[in-house]
C-alpha cells in the first residue's frame, strides 16, 4: 500500500513539474555580432638581395661577389641599419655546363650569395635598393611589406567591436521595450591576419613595389546579453 502511494505521489509530482512555465533565463537573451576595421599601412619591409656570378674559375667569382656583398654592407651601416637586421650568407655555388651536339660542357661555375635585410624604415627603401643595384647586385627578391605591431592593433578593434555589439544590442532592446542586461556569452569570430603575405602579394601585383599601400585589419565577435524587463 505504502509503494503504491509513493508511485502516486511521484507521478504527481511528476504532472505538476510538467506544468511549470519553462525558464525565461535562457530564452530572455539577444544575441548580436559585433564587428571594427580599420586600414594601415605597413611600417616595416623585408627584403633579399641576391648576387649571382658566373665565370670560369670559382675563386675569382667569389671574389666578385665578396666585394660587392661589402659595399651593400657598408652602405646598410651607413644608413645605421642594425647588423642584427643583416643576414649575409654564404656563397653557394655549383659547376655549370653547356650542352653541345648533346653532349653536356663544363664552362665553369655558377655562385650566389643572399643577403636579407630588416628595414624598420621604409623611407630608406629605395636608396638601399638603387645603391645594391648600382654595387652590383642582380635581383631584388622576397619582398614583404609588414606591419609590426599587428596583434596590438588587432586587441584594440576586438574593444572596437565588442562595444559595437553592445550598441546594435541596446538599440534592438530598447526599440522592443525591454533593457539591456549582463554579457552571458562572448566569442572572437575572427582572428588576426598574416599582413605581411598579403601586402607581398599585392607588391607583386603592383606596378611600383615602393607603394606597399594598406591593409584593412578587420575584428569581429559574437556577443549574447541577457534581456531584462
Amino acid at each position: 500500500m505504502l509503494l503504491r502511494h509513493a508511485i502516486i505521489l511521484s507521478l504527481f509530482s511528476g504532472i505538476l513539474a510538467g506544468c511549470q512555465p519553462p525558464s525565461s533565463d535562457m530564452t530572455r537573451t539577444v544575441s548580436v555580432t559585433g564587428h571594427a576595421e580599420s586600414l594601415v599601412a605597413p611600417d616595416q619591409a623585408k627584403l633579399t638581395i641576391s648576387v649571382n656570378r658566373d665565370g670560369a674559375e670559382l675563386a675569382d667569382i667569389k671574389q666578385q661577389i665578396d666585394q660587392v656583398s661589402a659595399s651593400i654592407i657598408a652602405f646598410l651601416r651607413e644608413q645605421q641599419i642594425d647588423d642584427a637586421d643583416i643576414t649575409s650568407f654564404k656563397v653557394s655555388a655549383s659547376p655549370a655546363y653547356d650542352y653541345q651536339d648533346g653532349k653536356r660542357v663544363a664552362r665553369g661555375f655558377t655562385a650566389t650569395r643572399q643577403i636579407q635585410i630588416t628595414l624598420r624604415d621604409l623611407t630608406q627603401y629605395d636608396s638601399i635598393v638603387d645603391q645594391a643595384l648600382q654595387a652590383g647586385a642582380t635581383h631584388i627578391m622576397n619582398v614583404e611589406f609588414i606591419i609590426s605591431e599587428t596583434d596590438k592593433i588587432y586587441q584594440q578593434l576586438l574593444a572596437s567591436a565588442v562595444e559595437h555589439a553592445r550598441q546594435k544590442a541596446s538599440n534592438m532592446t530598447s526599440a522592443a521595450g525591454s533593457t539591456l542586461g549582463e554579457v552571458i556569452s562572448i566569442q572572437e569570430s575572427s582572428h588576426a591576419p598574416a599582413v605581411s603575405q598579403q601586402a607581398m602579394m599585392r607588391m607583386q601585383e603592383a606596378a611600383d613595389v615602393s607603394l606597399p599601400g594598406k591593409n584593412e585589419l578587420r575584428a569581429q565577435v559574437s556577443v549574447t546579453y541577457r534581456i531584462r524587463d
